[in-house]
């Protein structure tokens, strides 16, 4: 019997910004995965004086047309058979933009002047496809040229929309005259960014979206740069940019002039001028919805406008989209990306595996799960990367945004959600991410952060005092634990104690945690 493989198709897509042009162009040979084959970027500053005089700037729209004319040609070497292009901010407010257009048509590529709100959405989709999870409920931010977007959004729904003009190119041409900008500048800055914020604010302040994410390139200038001078890990996945790490990085850029900025950010140098206003309305969305940080996806419009082509193109697949993934990471390098105390993940994993097989009898669960308890207990930590103060909680959002893709989407919820409850409230169908899981992962999650608990409170000086553990499920529903190791254990029993409040009611046991003499001691 013969077997035919599909034939690969091509699309390409454009997205012709205020300050740059980009162009992608994918291979898809089974609906579901494409792969992307080429990518550019052409930094063409159509934006330039747009939001002052009301008119492309001459000098641009040539090599603006030229960059199409190569784009329109590798698609043709490919022969796409799905070709998008869209034009943003700089063209929706250009008197002349009907021109460029027709001009644009010339090159071979239809291009379409998108409104605000499909560019939101079209952003919030591009970064939610290189997602590894599902999110209830994200907020979408893309600094540009021109304009900020702003999404409340999930995978199915858009829930709110605003497009503000506090775009990099336009503040700073209407505001910033000196170099380095002048305290006064950057004083109307804030202010006039605050003042666009305000109704957005009150709009989507008090919704419980479960993480923030920030696209476009100012802001993945901003995050490389940071990456860069602080010596942290920037990878292709998202990279969590503190406010107080942008707050040191803006103090050292306004300080510097246009040369000097050149030769520190990260990236297109020609991002240079533009960087400060973008960094500066950054600092204060943050600032006024209380995020002590976001995630930074390298994805935006582009990728959402890839994917929005091939959802169009193969209407009979309604699964997400996703593009081909590089090597899997391991659970250590996660945990070094984000400065993890490896000597204690290691101890703490090693004494939860000790209660989950020295108690199997009590929770009767599989060895399988096995494996997802050392991935928690590894990563339980990974949050103090953002900050002590709940980073309980950011640890379960660093493990979701980029924990090892050797996991299922299904366990990865649960090692998240494990590492998450390693410390403070007990699980609740409160939380949200606790209540999305089938009853059945629920039950193991909650046994599992019970253990872990423990562990950790073992390790609670992080000097891996207890050398030996016994555990005994008694007939009168007590677990005793008997522990070993340093002379002085007070620490560790009290920290282990107190955690142990899950295991009871958990299991409906009592937990008796005791240091053992009859155990050989350092």
């Amino acid at each position: 019997m013969l077997c035919f493989r599909r034939m690969a198709e091509y699309f390409a897509v454009v997205d012709v910004g205020s300050n740059a042009l980009r162009f992608q162009l994918a291979c898809v040979e089974q609906p579901g995965t494409y792969r992307i084959l080429e990518q550019d970027r052409q930094p063409i500053r159509l934006g330039h004086k747009v939001f002052q005089t009301g008119k492309l700037n001459r000098g641009s729209i040539e090599p603006a047309l030229e960059a199409l004319r190569d784009f329109k040609a590798s698609a043709d070497r490919y022969q796409a058979c799905g070709f998008t292009a869209v034009a943003t901010s700089a063209l929706r407010e250009a008197s002349d933009s009907s021109s460029f257009v027709v001009k644009a048509q010339g090159t071979g590529v239809p291009l379409e002047i998108i409104s605000e709100e499909k560019e939101a959405k079209l952003i919030s989709l591009g970064i939610m496809s290189g997602l590894r999870f599902d999110i209830p409920l994200g907020l979408f931010m893309d600094i540009g040229g021109g304009s900020v977007e702003v999404a409340l959004a999930n995978r199915t729904n858009t829930f709110c929309l605003f497009s503000l003009p506090l775009g990099a190119v336009r503040l700073t041409e209407n505001f910033i005259n000196s170099d380095p900008p002048a305290e006064k500048e950057l004083k109307e800055i804030r202010g006039f960014a605050r003042q666009k914020f305000k109704p957005m604010v009150r709009r989507i302040g008090s919704e419980k979206f479960t993480m923030a994410f920030g696209s476009g390139g100012t802001i993945t200038a901003l995050a490389d740069t940071d990456a860069r001078l602080t010596g942290e890990p920037r990878v292709s996945s998202l990279y969590a940019l503190k406010r107080s790490r942008l707050r040191g990085l803006l103090d050292l850029l306004t300080t510097q002039t246009l040369p000097q900025r050149s030769s520190l950010i990260a990236g297109d140098p020609k991002r240079a001028d533009i960087i400060i206003a973008g960094g500066v309305v950054l600092e204060e969305f943050m600032a006024h919805l209380g995020l002590d940080y976001l995630f930074v996806s390298n994805r935006g419009l582009r990728d959402g406008l890839m994917t929005c082509l091939l959802r169009n193109h193969y209407p009979d697949y309604e699964a997400p989209w996703t593009e081909e993934g590089g090597r899997a990471e391991s659970l250590e390098q996660v945990g070094e990306k984000y400065h993890f105390d490896a000597p204690h993940a290691y101890h703490v994993s090693h004494l939860a595996l000790t209660l989950f097989y020295q108690l199997q009898e009590l929770h009767g669960m599989p060895e399988k799960y096995a494996n997802i308890l050392h991935a928690a207990a590894m990563l339980h930590d990974i949050g103090l990367f953002i900050g002590y103060p709940k980073h309980h909680k950011h640890s379960y959002y660093l493990i979701k945004s980029s924990g090892p893709n050797a996991f299922t989407k299904v366990d990865l919820d649960l090692i998240a959600n494990i590492a998450r409850y390693h410390r403070k409230a007990h699980p609740t169908p409160k939380h949200l991410p606790f209540g999305q899981l089938s009853p059945d992962q629920q039950k193991v999650l909650r046994k599992l952060s019970a253990l872990l608990r423990i562990a950790d409170g073992l390790d609670r000086r992080h000097e891996a005092r207890v050398k030996e553990l016994k555990c005994a499920l008694t007939q009168s529903k007590t677990v005793s634990l008997k522990v070993s190791g340093a002379s002085d254990l007070k620490a560790e029993l009290e920290a282990a104690r107190e955690k142990a409040k899950l295991m009871d009611e958990v299991f409906n046991v009592q937990t008796l945690i005791q240091k053992s003499s009859r155990l050989k001691e350092d």
